[in-house]
This record gives structure tokens, sequence and C-alpha cells, in this order.
């Protein structure tokens, strides 16, 4: 069983995290859109380090949770969280009323780069069992679109600190059951996203901009939202505006 972190008052809302991070990354997702966050540590991570990290089993353990509200909870994902959250939509669409997929893609439907991404995450699993959690989060953070270092010192104190609830060995784990590299593709079953979805990236982040241009010629009801200021990770580079874009999405819903 996930352990779920629970935030704020007011509506309900489910909140899947990405790598290396915990549900305490939407700590202040509750304030900012004034609704009760239910944000699971997934398996490998924080207090849910010893589940099973399995894409599939994910998705059904997930997929349970959210059917719990009874079809009226919206589902939110950040990256690793949006991929697991998109899973969840395409296999149980009654049960998610709405869906924002953060930074997210359905996966690597090219076998070309596929291989790539699985020979990338091999190495990148014999980093994580060979290093302290702590250097290997120092890379992370300072490398690639994980780059947090253009961040002001507290932001990036405070997101280090959710980082560091986790162990090299539950990251690894998490890689090796839910990295890109094995996840199935979902692509060609996005048209299976029955409901509202908002598609969130950075203006900085190239890939993940086309990859929601690509997503939003597939799905019927479509909304599509850039974030000026921000690369990978639009929650932390500016949360105002993103969750004030979020917020205002989930508004209209009615």
């Amino acid at each position: 069983m996930l352990h779920v972190r629970r935030f704020g008052s007011g509506p309900p809302l489910v909140a899947l995290h990405g790598f290396t991070l915990t549900g305490a990354q939407f700590e202040s997702a509750a304030t900012l859109l004034s609704r009760t966050i239910h944000a699971p540590d997934l398996p490998g991570h924080g207090f849910s380090a010893g589940e099973s990290a399995d894409f599939s089993t994910t998705v059904s353990t997930v997929a349970s949770m959210v059917s719990t509200f009874g079809g009226e909870t919206p589902l939110l994902g950040y990256s690793m969280g949006a991929r697991i959250a998109l899973g969840v939509a395409i296999d149980q669409p009654e049960s998610v009323p709405a869906l924002i997929v953060i930074s997210g893609t359905p996966g690597i439907d090219e076998a070309t780069q596929r291989n790539k991404r699985i020979v990338s995450d091999a190495a990148l699993l014999e980093t994580l069992r060979r290093q302290p959690v702590e250097e290997f989060l120092e890379t992370w953070t300072s490398t690639g679109i994980t780059d947090t270092s253009h961040l002001q010192d507290s932001v990036r104190a405070t997101d280090r600190i959710v980082r560091g609830q986790n162990t090299s060995s539950g990251l690894a784990d998490a890689l090796a059951g839910l990295g890109q590299g094995v996840q199935p593709s979902l692509w060609s079953q996005l048209d299976r996203l029955t409901m509202s979805v908002l598609l969130v990236h950075g203006e900085r982040d190239a890939k993940y901009t086309e990859v929601a241009r690509r997503m939003s010629q597939s799905i019927p009801d479509c909304h599509v939202i850039q974030i000026a200021t921000a690369g990978h990770n639009p929650l932390l580079d500016d949360p105002e505006e993103t969750y004030g874009e979020i917020s205002a999405f989930l508004d209209g819903l009615g």
C-alpha cells in the first residue's frame, strides 16, 4: 500500500510526484489551489520505498486509490508521475473527471530511442547502486533538465529536503520498474482520454514542448499551457503562475 500525504482543505485533488521527489512536492499546492491534496509517495520513494516498482502494478494501485473518490477527483501528475497519471486515466477514464499532465510523456514509441533509453537508464541504475543518495542527488539537480541551480538558495534547499527523503536503493528500484525504457508506449491510446486534459510545459523545455504539441493532436478535449519562465519543472520554477493556470482550468470545469 502506498503511503499518502494529505495537505490543505477544500475539494480533493490526487497528485503524483516526479522521480527522486515524494508526495511532499505538493505541500505548497494545497494553499495555491485551495484544495485538499492527496499525494502518494510512489513506489521506491519516501515512505513507499519498499513497494513494488512496476509500471502496470503502480498504475493499478493508483487507479484503485483514485476510484475511491467516485469519479469526482481530478488527477495531476508531474514528469514520472504524469506518465503514471496518463496510464491511470487511460485504464480507468470513468474514475478521472479531469487530468493535468505536467512535463509528461506517454512513453517512447520509437524502437531505436527506446533502446537508447534502456541503455542510459541502465548506466544511471549502476550509478545509483554505488553512490550515496546525497551524492547522486547533487549531480541529478545540477545537470540537464533536472538542474535546479538557477533557483534561489532557499527554494533549492527546500527541494533537496524533499528529495533527501529517498534512498539510493529505493530510487534504483523505481528506475528499474518505472523508467521510460521499460514503460509501455501509450501514444496509440491517447484517444481514450475522454475527460478534459490540461498539458503544462515550460517554454525552456524544448523536448517536452514538442511532446505536448504531439499529444494535443490525439487527445479529444485538450488544453495546452506554456509557462514562459519555466523549464522541465514549472511547479518549482514558477509555482504561482503554474498553479494559477491549473486552478483556472479546474475552476472552469464547473
